[in-house]
């Protein structure tokens, strides 16, 4: 199939483009977040994402170029995203070793418990399936496909259940800012 332009999503075979295209999306994407589970996840989200909307959608140039756009947009949020994490992490770290030199100042422990406390919430409020998979994979360091075969579902099902919690999270710690 040549790559179509002024066409509607809905009127592409996803199966064609999928098969197309989602290896070198991959390929791009790893070369922008330098991790390669992370860049299949960016590129299969973004695929479920298109498949979900493709009603609404219309394509005006190139379903090439569309799609490589799409994919760059999604990593640089996530790149967003890991720099908020880092800056959220070096906040706990500053505080945790204020609270240390302070003599374990009890305001510093207090905003620490109600830190944690709070965080705790926004991860027990996550679906069931979608917070066991992402206490295994973002805290206990489990990877994708041992998730997978332990809780015997698919990488899939982990990746979006991951892209799902981050941007739960994410919301939450925006609020937090």
């Amino acid at each position: 199939m040549p790559d179509p332009a002024n066409i509607a999503l809905k009127d592409i075979d996803f199966e064609w483009m999928h098969k197309a295209y989602y290896s070198a999306l991959c390929r791009y994407a790893e070369r922008i977040v330098k991790q390669k589970e992370e860049a299949e996840c960016i590129v299969s989200d973004f695929f479920t994402t298109l498949w979900i909307d493709r009603e609404n959608k219309h394509i005006i140039k190139s379903l090439k170029s569309y799609l490589y756009q799409g994919v760059h947009n999604n990593c640089l949020k996530c790149l967003q995203h890991k720099n908020v994490s880092r800056r959220y992490s070096e906040h706990i770290q500053k505080t945790h070793t204020m609270g240390n030199h302070e003599g374990n100042n009890p305001l510093s422990m207090i905003i620490l418990n109600d830190l944690a406390r709070k965080i705790d919430n926004a991860i027990n409020a996550l679906p069931a399936q979608c917070r066991e998979i992402f206490v295994l994979v973002r805290i206990k360091g489990f990877k994708y496909h041992e998730v997978a075969e332990k809780m015997d579902i698919s990488i899939g099902t982990v990746r979006t259940q991951i892209s799902r919690a981050k941007n739960k999270l994410q919301e939450f710690i925006k609020n937090m800012e």
